[in-house]
């Protein structure tokens, strides 16, 4: 019986048998405009900063729960600049969610208590501009590198919530990831990284609504949106 050994060292010289393979797709590294569309999942976080303000005897501090897997799908357009860049842009929807979990600090006797869930539903129209530089061709494996810019509106927004976050964000990314060239088709793995450069802390005001909650949002300073992006783009 094959070993589990062998069976990798065959599965791994296969697999590279069929990147190095010639003849896939020669052609489509040429075209001036290239159409797809990408499927993927997300990551949400938050950069909390606090303000530590002291509010009935008790400071509050707000963490980030575990990150939550998202969904996302997305469009794709490419424009062929040159032999190595590339300027793509990938309008897309993401839907995510965060949860937010406040402790509170009692500052006479310094003990901590678990006080109030947040959860923080996202439906964001992501438009992210990139310019990708592709490394030499190698068979049917190509690496990329890419840098860009965007903007989040987030749709799913609610000023319900103890704690809001604003409609509108903008980011700066950077991703890497590898095309592999098919009969038919390209896919192309591609990890990216946003980073968030608005405070998207959402202010508000003394009401009837707001006057038990609005502990949480005077207990923050400033939130910062961080998300992580994985998708399998089809071209």
């Amino acid at each position: 019986m094959m070993s589990k050994k062998t069976l990798c060292t065959f599965i791994l010289l296969f697999t590279l048998k069929v990147l190095s393979a010639q003849g896939n797709l020669t052609d489509m590294d040429y075209k001036i405009f290239r159409l797809g569309f990408s499927l993927g999942t997300n990551y949400m976080h938050l950069d909390i900063e606090h303000t530590e303000f002291e509010q009935d005897g008790m400071i509050y501090y707000a963490r980030v729960s575990d990150v939550l897997p998202g969904f996302t799908v997305g469009l794709i357009t490419d424009l062929r600049l040159h032999r190595h860049f590339n300027f793509r842009v990938t309008p897309s929807l993401l839907l995510g969610e965060r949860h937010l979990y406040f402790k509170s600090c009692d500052v006479n006797t310094g003990l901590f208590e678990d006080d109030q869930k947040v959860n923080m539903f996202s439906l964001p129209i992501d438009i992210p501009v990139n310019l990708r530089y592709s490394a030499e061709r190698y068979g049917n494996f190509k690496p990329f590198v890419q840098v860009g810019v965007g903007t989040y509106f987030d749709l799913g927004r609610d000023e319900q919530t103890d704690v809001t976050l604003k409609l509108f964000d903008y980011y700066y990314s950077v991703g890497f990831g590898c095309d592999l060239y098919f009969k038919y088709f390209k896919l192309s793995p591609e990890l990216k990284f946003n980073f968030g450069r608005l405070n998207m802390l959402s202010p508000k005001h003394i009401t009837d609504d707001t006057v038990a909650t609005l502990k949480y949002t005077n207990a923050i300073s400033k939130i910062l949106s961080r998300v992580i992006v994985f998708s399998l783009n089809v071209e």
